[in-house]
């Protein structure tokens, strides 16, 4: 399987097009960017937006986005998801692997295996 450079999951993009819908922002492709404060924590950010001649411009899951270049040295093999964190509360989040904060998950801990605990 090709790694890709930035990756939507098909929850996110279902959302990110119910969004554009929303805003009357269906034309305009989504803007993806990424800041790094002082403190070297990662600052994401997401709207619709127009493009600019430096962005990097690429179609993933059906959505248009936009990265400017800056952006793109700490968002590649970023996963884009949107999850349901706690009940009736659902939130875009950034699986990015560049993060100082990224922790790797624990592939073990499958939600369709059984752990007994003692």
């Amino acid at each position: 399987m090709v790694q890709q450079i930035f990756e939507i999951t098909d929850q996110a993009a279902k959302q990110i097009k119910k969004a554009s819908e929303i805003s009357e922002s269906s034309d305009w492709p989504l803007r993806i960017s990424l800041s790094v404060d002082d403190n070297g924590k990662f600052n994401y950010l997401m709207g619709f937006d127009q493009s600019k001649e430096e962005d990097l411009q690429l179609k993933i899951n059906g959505i248009n986005i936009l990265i400017d270049p800056n952006s793109m040295i700490n968002l590649k093999n970023t996963k884009l998801d949107y999850v349901e964190l706690d009940s009736n509360d659902k939130q875009f989040i950034f699986i990015n692997p560049n993060d100082p904060d990224y922790k790797k998950p624990d592939e073990s801990l499958d939600s369709n295996t059984t752990h007994e605990l003692n």
